[in-house]
């Protein structure tokens, strides 16, 4: 959609948005997008995405700058902190539940 159309449309894009929370209009000139009009939900889902990735990123590297490696069932568990399907609190008593029998 163009900037034009966008500003001569915008009740109906954002009505979309609406609908359908899922949705996204992309805004741009010369058949290239440069903004994209989402619903609150998924600009807030897209936000804890992003914190939930960076902050296992950390994690593994502040790890990693110590000298161990996780192995291949932590790591597991920090991909499912990153994805949203588990917390960092399952993931931590998940952890320590090996260790304390």
């Amino acid at each position: 959609m163009s900037f034009r159309e966008f500003r001569a449309g915008l009740a109906g894009a954002l009505g979309r948005v609406r609908r359908s929370p899922d949705a996204a209009v992309f805004v741009g000139s010369h058949r290239k997008a440069e903004a994209v009009l989402v619903s609150v939900e998924q600009y807030e889902a897209l936000q804890e995405s992003s914190e939930r990735q960076h902050a296992v990123a950390a994690a593994l590297a502040s790890v990693r700058a110590k000298g161990l490696e996780p192995g291949a069932d932590d790591l597991a568990l920090f991909v499912e902190v990153a994805t949203g399907q588990l917390t960092t609190d399952e993931l931590r008593h998940r952890v320590l539940s090996r260790y304390r029998g």
